[in-house]
């Protein structure tokens, strides 16, 4: 069992409110189209997205959106992205990733091994901190509300019913780092890391076996598992692997780009992945291609989710936030 403690930082939040303007790269994009339309953005929400905003994730329950930035904000939608509002948390952590449990408690993670908690329908956030040395990567709440933190020296962190004040540990006792993990429900899930690392669960997270490992001793930036057998890791100079039986095999995709990937998504709204030099791609068609409509900025895109109403929201730097109208593109 491992302990950690409450935050001991007493200074106090910026409660959640509108900012003056700023300048800020907030797009809608149609989705057979690059055409910049702010028109419909509108300029109560423009004004929570700055330039030096270096957005690292996004999550969403219903209509809510969480978007967490590097300087410490997290940024709020509770209409699907129509309206903005921007909270920044106590000490202005460096938040690196946000996950969303069933229940509607999002959390985030900093790099100062710090989670961060917002309840349903409130503003601020709590701190905890994981009493680790290891550094921590990544932050994912399985079906079921198990919370999980990928670390380095191969450790998993959990915990169960949102109680951030215990934490359990797993390591495989290697000097390698977790960077994803990845439940498709609540029993089966993987975690990927350095040097091709995978081990996968069929038990909740209880017990880990290991997979094939994949080739040439890979960094996965970006991870996302569609089912128990179908999943896709990214890494460095556009390179995907693709597994189709749950992580006993991987076989190399074609590229489309150089950039490196920094996050995929896969659900029922379909399989996309993110990257350096603003790249969006997508897998269709049994192989990958660019997604028309991708945003023409000349920034990094980290941040990946399908939202309630169907549209594809991609998040990255300079404040570059993009809300994809889905629906009714070509096939």
């Amino acid at each position: 069992m491992i302990k950690i403690t409450k935050g001991q930082d007493k200074s106090p939040a910026r409660p959640a409110a509108w900012l003056p303007a700023a300048l800020v790269t907030l797009l809608l994009v149609c989705g057979c189209e690059a055409r910049l339309d702010l028109g419909a953005v509108g300029s109560e929400g423009e004004r929570q997205f700055h330039r030096y905003d270096m957005l690292q994730g996004a999550a969403h329950h219903g209509a809510e959106i969480v978007v967490v930035s590097s300087v410490g904000a997290a940024i709020y939608s509770g209409d699907n992205g129509a309206t903005w509002r921007r909270y920044e948390l106590p000490g202005r952590p460096a938040l690196i990733d946000v996950t969303v449990c069933g229940s509607g408690d999002f959390y985030a993670l900093d790099t100062a091994r710090s989670v961060w908690h917002k309840a349903p329908g409130a503003d601020d956030w709590t701190q905890s901190v994981i009493d680790t040395p290891e550094n921590t990567l990544s932050v994912h709440c399985a079906p079921g509300g198990r919370l999980w933190v990928s670390a380095s020296f191969g450790t998993l962190y959990w915990t169960d019913g949102g109680d951030t004040s215990q934490w359990n540990g797993f390591s495989v006792y290697d000097d390698l780092q977790f960077t994803a993990v990845r439940f498709v429900d609540e029993q089966n899930g993987f975690a990927l890391g350095e040097f091709g690392t995978v081990m996968a669960t069929s038990d909740g997270g209880e017990n880990w076996e290991p997979r094939a490992s994949i080739p040439n001793d890979f960094y996965p930036m970006g991870v996302d598992f569609l089912d128990a057998m179908t999943g896709w890791a990214g890494g460095l100079d556009g390179v995907i692997w693709q597994t189709r039986d749950g992580g006993q095999s991987w076989q190399r995709q074609e590229s489309v780009t150089s950039a490196p990937i920094y996050g995929i998504h896969a659900n029922g709204h379909g399989i996309f992945a993110v990257g350096g030099s603003a790249k969006l791609v997508e897998y269709r068609g049994g192989g990958w291609r660019l997604f028309e409509g991708a945003p023409e900025v000349l920034a990094y895109m980290r941040g990946l989710d399908t939202l309630e109403n169907g549209s594809l929201l991609v998040a990255g730097g300079g404040g570059t936030l993009a809300l994809i109208p889905l629906a009714g593109r070509e096939s």
